[in-house]
């Protein structure tokens, strides 16, 4: 625990000195069938060494506090995520009734609660939540009643000053549930999510407002149009999304997941949606060496997609795939027995391999 702590501090102290803003996205695609399916990616600037965690029911866990026995519960049900820096905390994940959570950077906004001790029983971390939520809810609707009775604070791990990971949330049932779960100014907010998009600061309203400035967009090619008696011509395909933002900035991604993920032509079931959502994290994809923090003429840090997940929520399935080794693994939760047993773990990171069809060839 002392070298994981030791760790996060140097994490939190690069981040806070270069004021970086880590990406992730976020994002649904719904089925003609209503087959759910949620996706994510997940930026950061060093490698949180995520590995593939698995908790069954009834694991005893308690929330990571300083100091004082925070909140404590047994898993209801069992589920199956990505951890980061060797801790027994999943970042995002999905349990074997079909909910999914995801943990999002939000520079900039989060405010969390007091830790307070008279509330230290029904009190967790940002780092917590999580875990929480998987352990213990079937829908959308429960999160949001059981939000109400526990406390959020902000965990800082640091040597010289107060430094807290800002995270927000989003929430995904297999009914089509969904909200972002924001804390601002110690203030729980709860926003209902009918997109089923998220990515980073600034707020999630601010988010579903600025799409205002892109009410023009459409997936349907716009083919001419005229000024006067000229006809301007379309050079071709894409006209309809033209003017849709490229960059890699928060607001930007939210704008780009929403409309990539809202097509004119739905998937007609789970499995044509499963990967229908690794094309649009293929446009997603923040390569390495694209975003970079310089001081004083030096790179030191860089944003890349260490790893991006599908959940198949109807189906129950965890897809996902690094930076780097890009073929695609699955977890099956129907064939995992959640009844009893540890916390168990599985390397995500693997060399990248290659399909060799030359002996195919005739």
């Amino acid at each position: 625990m002392f070298a994981m702590k030791r760790f996060l501090m140097c994490v939190l102290l690069l981040v806070s000195l270069t004021g970086a803003s880590i990406g992730c996205t976020g994002f649904r695609v719904v089925s003609r069938d209503g087959s759910i399916i949620a996706a994510r990616t997940l930026e950061f600037e060093f490698d949180l060494e995520s590995k593939i965690m698995v908790v069954p029911r009834g694991t005893f866990m308690t929330a990571f506090t300083t100091g004082w026995e925070g909140l404590s519960w047994n898993v209801k049900y069992g589920y199956v995520g990505a951890n980061a820096l060797g801790m027994d905390l999943v970042a995002d994940g999905i349990n074997e009734v079909g909910l999914a959570c995801g943990a999002f950077y939000f520079s900039g906004c989060a405010g969390y609660q007091e830790l307070q001790r008279e509330f230290y029983r029904e009190t967790l971390s940002q780092y917590d939540l999580v875990g929480w939520i998987l352990g213990n809810f079937a829908t959308v609707d429960e999160v949001k009643t059981a939000l109400e009775n526990i406390r959020v604070y902000g965990l800082a791990i640091m040597v010289t000053e107060s430094t807290v990971m800002p995270l927000h949330h989003i929430v995904y049932d297999a009914k089509g549930g969904c909200i972002v779960i924001e804390y601002v100014e110690g203030e729980l907010n709860i926003h209902e999510n009918p997109l089923g998009v998220i990515t980073n600061n600034p707020t999630f309203d601010w988010h579903l407002q600025n799409l205002s400035n892109y009410v023009n967009l459409t997936p349907v090619n716009i083919k001419s149009s005229k000024l006067g008696d000229f006809e301007i011509k379309a050079t071709g395909n894409g006209t309809g999304l033209l003017g849709l933002p490229g960059d890699n900035t928060s607001p930007s991604r939210f704008v780009r997941a929403a409309f990539y993920s809202h097509g004119e032509v739905k998937p007609a079931h789970a499995k044509e949606a499963v990967t229908l959502a690794w094309h649009i994290l293929n446009a997603l994809d923040i390569p390495e060496g694209l975003v970079v923090n310089e001081e004083l003429g030096w790179v030191v840090t860089r944003d890349i997609a260490y790893w991006s997940a599908v959940r198949d929520l109807t189906n129950r399935v965890y897809y996902y795939r690094t930076y780097g080794d890009l073929n695609i693994r699955k977890v099956e939760l129907d064939r995992i027995d959640f009844s009893s047993g540890n916390i168990r773990f599985l390397n995500m990171s693997h060399e990248q391999s290659y399909i060799d069809v030359t002996d195919e060839i005739k």
